[in-house]
């Protein structure tokens, strides 16, 4: 059985650190090697973060006040721990819904990009064989205030495939994520997840 693409790392569910495949009990991992898309899909989120900053730091903007901080910090702490629960379930479309439509949305995985809308993470979800879920847990989880409205992310996270038939699977990694407060509240504009790699003594 090939579990597709595991991305949204976190949970980020189809948390695209691996593919995993299942053959006759045994489970093997293959990671992606393939480093993404050209230089202008890459930096389109990054041109949009910045003019996002640089509006917030014009002359005449006035900084986040420590309690203004907090209190996004706190938000997003509480939309992040939904994004947990949701991610828990079988419910495609609401785990979806915690993603941004913004046309600057982007989504890598270990370098590449996997994700170019809601929709792509959507159908990706809808991949999954049914009854499928996916928890996660988050670790050393630091959230940044950036502007109102805007906040990054970074955590470490372990996530475990569970699905009907017995089949079990976990691993984890890093993720970093950027946090835009929209009008259906805080969603993910734009983010990263990537596995530990092997490396040679």
């Amino acid at each position: 059985m090939l579990v597709k693409q595991m991305t949204w790392g976190w949970l980020l569910g189809l948390n695209g650190a691996a593919n995993v495949v299942r053959r006759g009990g045994r489970v093997n991992v293959l990671r992606r090697e393939q480093m993404g898309d050209d230089m202008r899909r890459i930096w389109t989120p990054c041109v949009w973060v910045a003019v996002l900053l640089a509006a917030a730091c014009r002359p005449g903007a006035v900084p986040l006040s420590e309690a203004r901080a907090a209190a996004i910090r706190d938000s997003v702490t509480v939309a992040m721990e939904r994004f947990r629960e949701v991610g828990a379930s079988t419910d495609r479309e609401a785990i979806a819904a915690f993603y941004s439509e913004s046309p600057a949305f982007r989504f890598y995985e270990n370098g590449a990009l996997r994700y170019r809308s809601a929709a792509d993470v959507l159908a990706g979800l809808e991949g999954l064989p049914p009854g499928m879920r996916i928890t996660t847990e988050y670790t050393d989880t630091d959230i940044v205030a950036l502007a109102p409205g805007l906040a990054q992310v970074r955590t470490r996270f372990e996530s475990t495939i569970r699905g009907e038939d017995g089949f079990e699977f976990t691993y984890g990694g890093a993720a970093t994520m950027l946090w835009a407060h929209e009008p259906g509240g805080w969603r993910i504009l734009s983010g990263h997840t990537s596995a530990p790699v092997p490396r040679g003594g």
